[in-house]
This record gives structure tokens, C-alpha cells and sequence, in this order.
């Protein structure tokens, strides 16, 4: 399991009232996980030239607290180098 704490710049369908944002996933292929998106999100984070990560998350509640995470049967659209 890997964690990873996302600054949220717009949410799509729902509602979320926090600036960041903890997101769980899987670490490899058999577990559906986005390792490799995640640690491509904390290597261009300051990188000028691309655009935000999008994730499609699932919401659980569990003994009191609420979880978020993302595997590869949720959508995501990685950044772009943006146009000059």
C-alpha cells in the first residue's frame, strides 16, 4: 500500500471542501496499484512544463474515519506538456 498527499486544484463530480488531500493505491500491477503515477506526480510537481495529474477516486468509510484511493480501474489522466 502506498500513500500519497495531493494538493486539490478543482473536483469534478462530488463535493470536497479541503486543499489537500491523502490517496491510497496498490504498488504494483497485480494489485491494480498507481505507483508509477504517483511517483511521477512527486517528480514533476515543480516541473513548469506539465500540467496537474487527474484521479478518479473511490471513497470508503471505515471505523469512524474516511479513506480515499485510486487503482487502474479508475479513470486518470496524466499531465501534458504544456503548449508555448
Amino acid at each position: 500500500m502506498t500513500r500519497g498527499d495531493f494538493e486539490i486544484e478543482k473536483v469534478v463530480k462530488g463535493k470536497f471542501k479541503d486543499k489537500t488531500l491523502s490517496i491510497y493505491t496498490g504498488t504494483g500491477m497485480g494489485d491494480c496499484g498507481r505507483l508509477d503515477a504517483f511517483l511521477g506526480a512527486a517528480i514533476y510537481y515543480h516541473d513548469d512544463k506539465f500540467a496537474v495529474w487527474e484521479f478518479g477516486l473511490s471513497k470508503t468509510d471505515y471505523d469512524g474515519q474516511t479513506y480515499y484511493s485510486t487503482s487502474i480501474c479508475e479513470y486518470m489522466k496524466p499531465p501534458t506538456p504544456k503548449q508555448k
